[in-house]
């Protein structure tokens, strides 16, 4: 009942994976939190409810998701309940949300754009950096 209240404020995540590596690890550790594949922002507002934003993303332009951010399967008082079950969280931490739909794989050169009403945008290129497998 009362996570909601542990929530400081809301902003927006570019959740970026690399499925070769999360396909053949044990773990999603490096196919999903190498450098570079969380990046945030633009900022965190503080004064919104997520029942009234609406979330889009855009992959070079054309739209990919479009949905009501208070229609998630999971409320984000809910996430953040199951969470604690399990593991301890503290003033800081960052808890994410997920879209509604499934992602699509990224390459070199794409822009993809995430909208959140009352937050902003973030907008993230792909860029190749080097081999690290």
């Amino acid at each position: 009942e009362q996570a909601m209240e542990c929530i400081l404020g809301w902003t927006i995540g570019n959740d970026i994976s690399e499925r070769t590596w999360q396909k053949n690890d044990p773990t999603n550790l490096r196919g999903k939190n190498a450098d570079t594949f969380k990046p945030m922002g633009p900022w965190i507002v503080t004064d919104l409810d997520y029942k009234k934003m609406r979330t889009q993303v855009h992959l070079n332009g054309k739209k990919l998701h479009d949905f009501d951010t208070g229609n998630m399967l999971f409320t984000p008082g809910e996430v953040i309940a199951e969470i604690s079950r399990y593991n301890t969280l503290s003033p800081g931490d960052v808890v994410w949300l997920g879209t509604d739909e499934l992602p699509v794989n990224l390459v070199p050169g794409d822009l993809i754009e995430i909208e959140i009403d009352g937050i902003g945008k973030l907008s993230n290129q792909v860029v190749l950096e080097g081999n690290k497998s």
